[in-house]
């Protein structure tokens, strides 16, 4: 058994192209350059840094562009001739996303012997196709997270290789960069129409102000743990009286039937659903062990003997996470009904001053079998919602009657 210890996001990636025309007689020439910029919009949330993708996350991390500059457009048989692996990351002093060697949109607009609204002719129209990906790594390797990238010389659609992580601090948010199905207007008065949650292909040099807007949809599966307590009730909720907590001091999550590897494929063919390649993987049972500081210190059970000063507020009617905080669990997406298992320790702590240690301190083992009927989709997130129930021990008394037994008579002397 191996031991192991996501709503979909959308992030915006924006490339600017500026054109300069100069007229010279009756031809119009591009004499001026003008690079890609990039700057990134993330409107929601949905081996790199682990934790979940956000705004702040995104910067934190930076991504990853892999394009293609084809005459013709796209063919998926060539190497990345365009960018490769190309860092783009957050400058916070100027609040721009940058990235070098800086490039520049290919000038071959059009078909040969049509114009570019300018009178002037391209031999072939020249296409760039953008594939993208986060957060992004400088060297894929390692034995989880994304532990390889297809190389810079291999022909064909770029691909991430991804395992599922040993360790719930390294587990890794990995998302994937589609079209927003924006209609793309180039230079020479064509359009470019991709359907949203589609790779950006073929596109040409766009009208002054044009973004290319990238959205990154979630390629895994998230699970993640919160817990409410129970209070003299059904369901969660209740009040607990003064001096009583409830600390968890270790989760056990079991998952069978779930792929351990995967290799993604950056132009996937389905709007919005990643392109998984499973062929390598294996079937395996994940162990998901949560204790110390993996639990949040919400809840942690921090018992020292003769003190309980230090536990924390614990588990309460509110509910609150049970994983650390910014974390929780990936899984490579397989739709199948899955069970789960969960093992809870959790310890009820009573301060009692009558007592010679000044407390009580009770363990509870429990475990449950929870059932997802679908499995786990690609860009979910799906919670284990543990209510921890207690019941007051009531006390009462009364007083049982004498029992009245047949009266023994005795003569202290007997009248004759």
């Amino acid at each position: 058994m191996k031991r192991i210890g996501m709503l979909a996001a959308a992030a915006a990636l924006m490339m600017v192209s500026c054109a300069k025309v100069n007229t010279v007689g009756n031809v119009a020439t591009d004499t001026t350059l003008e690079a890609l910029d990039f700057g990134v919009y993330v409107p929601q949330t949905r081996a790199g840094e682990p934790g979940e993708m956000d705004n702040t996350k995104l910067r934190s991390t930076g991504f990853g562009v892999i394009a293609f500059e084809e005459a013709g457009g796209y063919s998926g048989t060539i190497k990345p001739n365009f960018m490769y692996n190309q860092e783009v990351s957050y400058n916070s002093t100027t609040a721009k996303w940058e990235y070098a060697p800086i490039k520049y949109w290919p000038n071959q607009l059009t078909d040969n012997g049509v114009t570019d609204g300018q009178s002037a002719t391209s031999q072939n129209a020249h296409m760039v196709s953008f594939f993208a990906y986060a957060p992004y790594v400088d060297n894929a390797g390692g034995t989880s997270g994304i532990t390889a990238m297809s190389a810079k010389n291999n022909t064909g659609d770029p691909t991430l290789s991804y395992a599922v992580s040993a360790d719930l601090h390294d587990h890794v948010d990995l998302v994937w960069g589609t079209s927003n199905g924006a209609v793309w207007k180039n230079v020479a008065g064509g359009f470019n129409t991709v359907e949203d949650g589609l790779p950006y292909i073929n596109m040409q040099k766009p009208l002054l102000g044009t973004n290319v807007n990238f959205r990154f949809y979630h390629a895994l599966a998230q699970l993640n743990l919160s817990a409410v307590s129970s209070y003299n009730i059904v369901g969660a909720g209740g009040d607990a009286k003064d001096g009583v907590k409830i600390t968890i001091s270790d989760v056990v999550l079991t998952v069978p039937g779930m792929y351990d590897t995967g290799v993604l494929n950056l132009h996937n063919t389905v709007a919005k659903k990643p392109e998984w390649d499973f062929t390598a993987a294996k079937d395996s049972t994940f162990v998901f062990d949560i204790y110390d500081d993996r639990l949040h210190p919400d809840v942690r059970d921090s018992y020292t003997p003769g003190d309980t000063s230090t536990q924390p507020v614990g588990v309460i009617a509110t509910e609150g996470p049970v994983l650390a905080d910014g974390e929780y669990f990936t899984l490579l997406p397989r739709e199948v009904s899955t069970t789960v298992t969960v093992k809870v320790t959790y310890y009820v702590t009573t301060d009692d001053s009558n007592l010679d240690d000044g407390y009580s301190r009770v363990e509870n083992i429990i475990s449950k079998q929870i059932t997802f009927p679908n499995g786990f989709r690609h860009g979910t997130k799906n919670n284990i919602r543990m209510i921890l129930g207690l019941s007051e021990v009531g006390l009462s008394g009364e007083v049982v009657d004498w029992e009245t037994n047949v009266p023994i008579e005795a003569y202290m002397p007997k009248n004759q």
